[in-house]
């Protein structure tokens, strides 16, 4: 393998830095969208989250890499930190050092997440492979930063970044509702993603063995989906993921460890 393609491989398992970055999408897809405030509504009853800690192996045309995921709470009242760092071994680690490190900054609105801040820095020292987003609520638009170019998003209810959308996802299986779309801020712009019910099976990983029911998360239009096996015994977290590109495998993540 030649050294380009070893490092398109790496940037391929650094990408997995959260369980959603695996599968995203590509560039921007148009212009930024006009500004519009978002009708206030009323509060509800926020829900309470626990910490917790994954650890996952991830592996892609032969390379590995690891990654730990974590929520935890900040200084600010109500306020949650969602965390993930991922790091290349072995041959990987010879060309990409440094982690990957994302993280969103989000409350809670009843059973939902409300996003303040998203950043992803790709740790190859590129500003170009970076990104951050912005959410103001009040005048109803993101600031988001990709590749050194700025966009205003208009914000939607309940719009998320690629890290809490993974959460969410999550959440709604915990208070028993079917995944159906999420639109998140990637890439300077709103893309929705579509999850459909694929039936419950046995998973081995070195965590352990789950029951777990599987779904397919794609996004319409786009050539890259992912298979994702979410179980119950660990608060239907994802055990398992499968990113493909036109049908074709291309990376595989295992939950290696996990702290609930």
């Amino acid at each position: 393998m030649s050294r380009k393609t070893t490092s398109l491989v790496i940037r391929n398992i650094l990408a997995a830095a959260s369980l959603m970055a695996i599968t995203a999408s590509g560039g921007a897809n148009g212009a930024p969208n006009p500004v519009a405030n978002i009708d206030p509504q009323p509060a509800l009853q926020a829900t309470t989250l626990c910490p917790f800690e994954l650890r996952y192996q991830l592996k892609a045309f032969g390379l590995s890499g690891q990654g730990v995921i974590e929520l935890q709470t900040t200084n600010t009242a109500g306020q949650y930190l969602l965390s993930s760092r991922t790091e290349a071994t072995g041959l990987a680690s010879l060309i990409r050092p440094n982690a990957a490190i994302e993280s969103s900054r989000f409350t809670m609105d009843g059973d939902t997440i409300r996003v303040d801040e998203y950043n992803f820095n790709a740790g190859s020292g590129d500003k170009l492979e970076d990104s951050h987003a912005s959410f103001d609520w009040n005048a109803g638009i993101a600031h988001s930063n990709h590749q050194e170019e700025l966009a205003d998003v208009r914000l939607i209810p309940g719009m998320l970044d690629r890290m809490s959308a993974d959460l969410q996802v999550t959440l709604d299986l915990q208070a028993g509702k079917q995944p159906s779309t999420y639109t998140m801020i990637h890439r300077n712009a709103a893309k929705t993603y579509e999850f459909t019910y694929q039936g419950e099976e046995t998973v081995k990983t070195p965590a352990g063995t789950f029951n777990t029911i599987k779904y397919l998360r794609q996004r319409p239009g786009s050539s890259r989906s992912a298979y994702i096996w979410y179980a119950p015994e660990v608060n239907f977290q994802a055990v398992k993921v499968i990113q493909l590109k036109n049908g074709k495998k291309r990376a595989t993540l295992l939950l290696l460890s996990y702290r609930l």
